[in-house]
C-alpha cells in the first residue's frame, strides 16, 4: 500500500464506510473461514477466490458497515428458505462471538451507534429471489433476523425475473407477475430492492415500479469498461430516478484493468452522469473472483480515499460515496 497523506487518513477515519456487498458468509459456509483471526492476504495474482477480509483487516481498513451476501444454490428448490434461515443464524452467531467488533444492525441509527462504539455494523442481502421459493410470507421473519435487501436475481433465471448474464439470461425479459408482487411487498415491508445481476428490462421495470429508492449493490459502468456485468447510462438514470445508489464493484474482470484508479473512473462516471448522490461501493470481497492488487485486502481500503482526493474530489463527495449516500437510502427504506 502506498503512502497516505494525513488528509486522506483523517478523512477516511471520519467516514462511515459502507460495503454494499461482501461474501464473508459464503466463505464461512464453504470454507469455515474464521472471521475473528487476522489472515494473510491471498498471495496469488488477482487474489482469486477468497482471502480478502476478516474482522481485524476490516477494522484496520475503516469499514463501518457491510451487507453480507446470502447466496443460495439455485438447485435447492423448496429448501431455499431454510438455507436463508441458516445464513441469517450464521450472521447472528458471528456477531455473538465477536460482540466488541461486530453488531447486526437494521437501522441507520443502529449503524451509527455501532460506528461510535468501534464495532462494524452488518446486515444481510439475499442474492437471488430463487431462495425465497415464491414464499412472500417468509419475508417478515427474514427481516426480523437482519435481512435488509433482496436481489431479484443472481446468475440464474428464477420465477421473478431473468439475469443479465448466466443461466437463462435475457436482457429483454420483463418481471413476472410474481416479480412485480415481490417488488411491491419489499417496499411495503421496508426491505431494499437490489437490482444487481438483473436483466436490463427487469431493472427498468423494477425501478419504475418501486415506490422507494432501489439499489444496484455491486456492478460497474459499461461506459467505462464493456463488461457484461456492468450497467449502461440508462440504468444509472433509472436507479437515480428512484433516489437510489449504484455500488461500484472491485472485481477486475468487471472494472477493467487499472486497480484503484479504475474504481475512481467508474465512480467519476456515475458522478458525472447522474450525480455523486447516487454513487456507492460494493466490493464483492470473498466473492470467488479476481481483484486488483491495490484493493485485494480490506486493510488497503484507505488507498481509495487517497485516490479520490488525488482525482480532485472534495471531502464531502468522498464521504458521500464511501457511505453517506447509501445510509440515506437505507434510512428511507429500512428505517
Amino acid at each position: 500500500m502506498g503512502a497516505l497523506s494525513e488528509e486522506a487518513r483523517a478523512l477516511h477515519a471520519a467516514a462511515l464506510f459502507v460495503d454494499l456487498h461482501c461474501d464473508l458468509l459464503l466463505a464461512k459456509k464453504l470454507l469455515g473461514w474464521d472471521w475473528r483471526r487476522r489472515h494473510d492476504p491471498n498471495p496469488f495474482y488477482g487474489a482469486p477466490l477468497f482471502g480478502h477480509c476478516d474482522l481485524p483487516r476490516l477494522k484496520e481498513g475503516g469499514v463501518g458497515a457491510m451487507a453480507l451476501g446470502v447466496v443460495i444454490n439455485p438447485m435447492r428448490g423448496r429448501s431455499g428458505p431454510a438455507a436463508i434461515d441458516a445464513d441469517l443464524a450464521r450472521m447472528a452467531h458471528e456477531a455473538q462471538r465477536s460482540p466488541d467488533d461486530l453488531a447486526v444492525c437494521g437501522t441507520v441509527q443502529a449503524i451509527r451507534t455501532a460506528k461510535a462504539q468501534g464495532r462494524i455494523a452488518c446486515f444481510a442481502g439475499l442474492e437471488g429471489a430463487h431462495g425465497l421459493d415464491t414464499r412472500l410470507e417468509d419475508l417478515p421473519r427474514f427481516r426480523a433476523a437482519g435481512l435488509r435487501y433482496v436481489g431479484l436475481a443472481h446468475f440464474s433465471a428464477n420465477t421473478a425475473c431473468r439475469p443479465m448474464v448466466g443461466w437463462g439470461a435475457d436482457n429483454a425479459a420483463p418481471l413476472s407477475d410474481y416479480g412485480r408482487a415481490l417488488v411491491d411487498e419489499l417496499g411495503r415491508l421496508g426491505i431494499l430492492v437490489d437490482l444487481a445481476h438483473v436483466g436490463r428490462a427487469g431493472v427498468i421495470e423494477a425501478a419504475a415500479r418501486a415506490n422507494k429508492p432501489v439499489i444496484i449493490s455491486h456492478t460497474a459502468c459499461t461506459a467505462v469498461y464493456g463488461s457484461p456485468r456492468g450497467v449502461d447510462d440508462g440504468l444509472l438514470r433509472a436507479v437515480a430516478d428512484t433516489d437510489g445508489v449504484v455500488g461500484v464493484i472491485f472485481v477486475t474482470p468487471f472494472l477493467g484493468p487499472g486497480g484503484v484508479g479504475q474504481v475512481v473512473r467508474h465512480l467519476e462516471h456515475i458522478r458525472r452522469t447522474v450525480g455523486v448522490r447516487h454513487a456507492a461501493i460494493g466490493t464483492d470481497w470473498e466473492g470467488f473472483a479476481l481483484f486488483p492488487r491495490d484493493l485485494d485486502s480490506a486493510e488497503k481500503l484507505p488507498v481509495l480515499t487517497q485516490a479520490l482526493l488525488d482525482a480532485g474530489w472534495p471531502p464531502d463527495d468522498v464521504h458521500a460515496v464511501l457511505g453517506e449516500n447509501f445510509l440515506r437510502v437505507f434510512g428511507a427504506v429500512c428505517g
